[in-house]
């Protein structure tokens, strides 16, 4: 009597997850090369701006469902290392770009050219990438990023001026984010500051985790996103 294998549908689920993401990343590398030389004001390239922040938007959230997957499975060790907070945000505030420009959006960035400090480079990528995304979305056109040492944290932050976050989604130290924001019956889950929190919650140093806030303390009143690292 033959009887039907176990089938591990969570792996499935994972591998199916990265397989989209890369399909994904391959369109929105087009798109970006579409905006890179159009022109803002075209009709054709503000079609094809929306279609780059939904894309980024689905990319963010595959990139973070398949690491809470992979950190809850015990699959993820952070890979920590030392880097230049002036490059990396620089880099990352590159890769929207074109995103920005089309919004018309002023940008800036806080950050000395001598602060280094270890993290897990793909990780936070990963979790600045959601938070500025969201931000295309809310802010009305001012961005600023910033880095500095707080006591014996690096703290990144993200500031708006758009409306600042709802309250069920503002976030002090210590708040368990997944009880507070996973609602799957409403528009915005949580998900991406759930992803932040299990990102911070890795990196450790000399007994100490980090964590993130959010509170509504940004650009005339706008939002501020916080992540300290030990």
């Amino acid at each position: 009597m033959s009887t039907t294998p176990k089938f591990d549908y969570s792996t499935l689920l994972a591998n199916s997850i990265h397989e989209v993401k890369n399909s994904l990343n391959m369109l929105l590398n087009s798109v970006d090369q579409v905006l890179s030389t159009s022109d803002t004001n075209d009709a054709t390239s503000k079609i094809f701006s929306q279609i780059q922040y939904e894309g980024k938007r689905v990319n963010d959230d595959l990139v973070g469902l398949l690491a809470i997957y992979r950190i809850n499975n015990e699959q993820y060790n952070a890979n920590i290392d030392e880097y230049s907070l002036r490059e990396f945000l620089e880099e990352n505030i590159s890769q929207h770009e074109a995103m920005i420009r089309h919004r018309n959006i002023e940008e800036k960035l806080e950050c000395d050219e001598d602060l280094y400090w270890f993290f897990d480079r793909d990780l936070i990528t990963g979790v600045i990438s959601n938070v500025v995304n969201n931000l295309y979305k809310y802010t009305k056109d001012k961005l600023v990023i910033s880095a500095f040492k707080e006591n014996d944290y690096l703290v990144i932050k993200v500031q708006d001026n758009g409306p600042g976050y709802p309250d069920n989604m503002l976030v002090s130290h210590d708040e368990n984010v997944q009880q507070k924001n996973i609602c799957f019956d409403k528009a915005n889950t949580g998900l991406g500051l759930y992803f932040s929190r299990l990102v911070a919650e890795l990196h450790k140093n000399k007994g100490l985790s980090g964590y993130i806030t959010t509170t509504n303390e940004g650009i005339d009143g706008g939002g501020c996103f916080s992540i300290y690292l030990p």
